[in-house]
């Protein structure tokens, strides 16, 4: 009998990893940080035995860890050349920020290269003798998976984070998955429903060109890999005149060399080279400086204005009721954003500031919603029973209950609960 363990992301968003087991081998998937203050890690697990990581993407939550584990293994690190990537430059920001408080240094980063197994979408691969793993494109952010697993006789699809709604940046997740027998997944938005995605995004248009019209400069805090990129395709689909310079700060200047190396994860790769190429990068201090004089459009990390460029423009920016900040992403309660959003006010740098600047939000979302959620996780064959992860109490108890009022079987997940297959 399999066994599998929940090691974090229960009733939580954040340190997502799953350990399998089969007789005398095992396998791990994901094995991400959660952001408390030290940083938190799923428990660690036995390496000896271990046959390979998969890895569904790069954000810290499901990647942040990967360095204690592969320190540990000789075992290979299997995930998309994008994933790989893109992970290997966040994990490098994180130490730069957080340096002594990880468990891991630069050195353990560089094992990502090293032990990374070259792993494409649709493709099936060994890992020891008794487990199989196919990835399916989970439509989140690109080169993001999701993990399928053969073992005894029964498949278990680990979805990771999904968006089955296509965007500019990325193509929708697989629809037509196999049959499963278990099925982990997250939550995330489970109780909430996105606006039509055409409606989004001619909204934050619109906000745009009022605007810079008006003389104003719009910043976008945006999170640099995957937001700030599908901004960009946005502007430049909907044809932003080319008087209104875009500028493009921070994270999201790497990240776009990254993807532009790895256009077989993009909806469409012309269209991201095209904006790329429109855009102007900022450097340092006078490049902020001139650009905010300037006028135009301002995106830069951080999404929810903590930390970052965004800090820097924000402060430059905040006073002048012409411009406007505009948020592209969910903006968690406590975080600066979500306080600028509720009260016009807000603190940064141990300063409170009264903004005069106007404040939108325009939600672009990488998951799916409560509808997509259930909709996907309805289609896939077999009647799964279904395993919730990756939400808040509230989203994993709602989308377990939608599931098993639909006929399925479904169980929010506990950390390091075990089941077995």
């Amino acid at each position: 009998m399999a066994k599998l363990t929940f090691l974090g992301s229960c009733r939580e968003v954040g340190r997502s990893g799953f350990f399998l087991e089969e007789k005398d081998e095992s396998i791990l998937i994901d094995y991400g940080v959660k952001f408390t203050d030290p940083p938190l890690f799923p428990d660690m697990i036995p390496t000896d035995n271990l046959q390979g990581i998969a890895l569904t993407h790069a954000h810290l939550d499901h990647s942040g860890g990967i360095p204690i584990i592969l320190k540990e293994t000789e075992a290979s690190l299997f995930c998309t050349p994008a994933t790989r990537d893109l992970s290997i430059l966040l994990l490098k920001d994180m130490y730069k920020i957080s340096r002594t408080r990880l468990p891991f240094s630069l050195k353990d980063i560089a094992l990502v290269r090293r032990q990374y197994q070259a792993t494409a979408y649709e493709e099936t691969m060994p890992m020891g003798m008794h487990f199989e793993m196919t990835l399916f494109n989970a439509g989140h952010i690109p080169g993001s998976a999701m993990v399928s697993i053969r073992v005894n006789g029964k498949r278990v699809l680990f979805t990771g984070d999904f968006n089955a709604t296509e965007s500019h940046l990325n193509a929708g997740a697989r629809k037509n998955l196999p049959k499963h027998d278990v099925v982990v997944t997250e939550s995330t938005y489970a109780r909430r429903i996105n606006p039509p995605r055409d409606t989004t995004e001619q909204a934050l248009i619109e906000t745009v060109i009022e605007t810079v019209e008006r003389g104003g400069t719009a910043l976008i805090p945006a999170f640099g890999v995957g937001r700030s990129q599908e901004i960009m395709c946005i502007l430049e689909k909907n044809n932003l005149p080319a008087k209104y310079p875009i500028y493009i700060d921070g994270m999201a200047r790497a990240v776009n060399d990254i993807l532009v190396k790895h256009p077989q994860y993009l909806q469409s790769p012309h269209a991201l080279q095209k904006a790329v190429g429109r855009a102007r990068i900022i450097n340092d201090n006078r490049d902020r400086t001139n650009a905010v004089k300037g006028g135009g459009v301002i995106i830069s990390p951080a999404g929810m204005l903590k930390g970052g460029a965004s800090h820097l423009y924000f402060k430059m920016l905040y006073d002048d009721p012409k411009n406007s900040i505009i948020f592209v992403s969910f903006q968690i309660p406590g975080t600066p954003g979500a306080e600028l959003l509720a009260t016009k006010k807000v603190d940064v740098t141990g300063r409170t500031f009264e903004v005069k600047a106007e404040v939108r939000q325009h939600h672009l979302s990488s998951h799916s919603d409560s509808r997509g959620l259930l909709d996907m996780l309805l289609k896939i064959p077999g009647e799964p029973e279904f395993y919730l992860v990756h939400g808040e109490s509230e989203s994993c108890d709602a989308l377990a209950e939608k599931l098993e009022k639909k006929g399925r079987k479904a169980h929010v997940a506990e950390r390091n609960e075990k089941i077995g297959f």
